[in-house]
C-alpha cells in the first residue's frame, strides 16, 4: 500500500472512502486534501497528478452546473494545466462522451481567437450577460446537462478513485500532520508566502484584513457570487470559512464589510476599502 507521505499518493479521509454523500464522499475528501496543500503554498507540480485529475474533473462539473461552459472558461482563466488535467481526467475515469463534448468546447474557445478570448476573460459582472463571447461558448451547455444523466461524472469519478492503486486512506489526524509536514519542508516557504500575499487579488486581501480585525483565523474562500446586490448596486459577494464558521464579504462604497453566514444585516466588522 502506498504511503501518505508519497507525493503521488491520493490521500483521503478514511471515513469518506465508502460514503455516497456528495457533501463528503471520496471525491470531496480528495479535494479537501489538495486544497489544504494549496493553502500550504504547495504547487500543482508538487502534488499527485492523478489526484489532480479527479480534482479538476469535479471543478469542471461544479462550474458547468453553476453557470455553464462560459463560466468555466471565465473562472478557470482557461489555464493550460486545467484544460490538460480535465482532458486526462475525463479519459481516466471513462467519461468518453463527456470528453468528446469537452473537446467541442475547446474548439469553441479556439474559434474565438486570442483577442476575443482575452476580451472575454476581462469580462465584468456588468457586461457578462450581453457578451457575444459568452453566448458563443454556451453552445455545449444543453447537451452537457442531458449527457450527465447517462454518464454521471461524479459517480465515475468516485468509482475511479476508490479503485485507484495510489489511494491512501488515513485518519484526519494523520492527514493534518502530513499537510503540515509537506508545508514545513518547503525550502523556500517564506518566499512563497510573501509572493502569494503580494499577488493576491483585491478580494483576498480584503477578506484577510476583515478576518484579522474580527480576531478569527481564515480557513478558505469558498465561492464568489456575482449576482449579489448591495445598497442598490451590483457587486460580488465572496463567501469564506473561518474557525468560527461561514461568512461573506462585500466590497462597495469604499468599504469592505464582513457578514455572518448569508445574512445581509448581521455585520461582523468593516474596513476602509478605497
Amino acid at each position: 500500500m502506498i504511503s501518505i507521505t508519497d507525493k503521488n499518493a491520493i490521500v483521503v479521509d478514511e471515513s469518506a472512502v465508502d460514503s455516497t454523500d456528495p457533501d463528503y464522499d471520496i471525491v470531496q475528501a480528495n479535494i479537501d486534501f489538495l486544497n489544504d496543500l494549496l493553502a500550504q503554498h504547495i504547487r500543482f507540480d508538487e502534488m499527485s497528478q492523478e489526484a489532480l485529475r479527479s480534482y479538476e474533473v469535479d471543478y469542471y462539473l461544479a462550474q458547468m452546473e453553476n453557470g455553464g461552459f462560459p463560466q468555466f472558461v471565465l473562472n478557470s482563466r482557461w489555464h493550460v494545466d486545467s484544460v490538460r488535467l480535465i482532458r486526462e481526467g475525463l479519459a481516466a475515469i471513462g467519461a468518453k462522451k463527456h470528453l468528446s463534448l469537452f473537446e467541442e468546447g475547446v474548439r469553441l474557445v479556439d474559434s474565438l481567437g486570442e483577442a476575443r478570448l482575452k476580451k472575454f476573460l476581462a469580462t465584468t459582472i456588468h457586461d457578462y450577460g450581453k457578451s457575444a463571447e459568452r453566448a458563443a461558448l454556451e453552445a455545449i451547455d444543453d447537451r452537457f446537462f442531458g449527457l450527465d444523466k447517462t454518464e454521471d461524472l461524479r459517480g465515475l469519478n468516485r468509482a475511479w478513485l476508490r479503485a485507484h492503486p495510489a489511494l491512501a486512506p488515513a485518519s484526519a489526524e494523520r492527514i493534518a500532520a502530513e499537510v503540515r509536514r509537506r508545508g514545513e519542508q518547503l525550502p523556500d516557504r517564506a518566499a512563497r508566502i510573501a509572493a502569494a500575499e503580494a499577488a493576491a487579488p483585491r478580494y483576498m486581501k480584503l477578506i484577510r484584513a476583515l478576518v484579522a480585525k474580527a480576531g478569527q483565523r481564515l480557513d478558505r474562500v469558498t465561492a464568489g457570487d456575482p449576482t449579489c446586490e448591495f445598497a442598490g448596486a451590483p457587486t460580488t459577494a465572496w463567501y469564506f470559512l473561518t474557525d468560527q464558521g461561514l461568512f461573506h464579504m462585500v466590497d462597495a462604497g469604499g468599504k469592505a464589510i464582513m457578514f455572518r453566514g448569508r445574512s445581509t444585516t448581521d455585520r461582523v466588522c468593516e474596513i476602509d476599502a478605497p
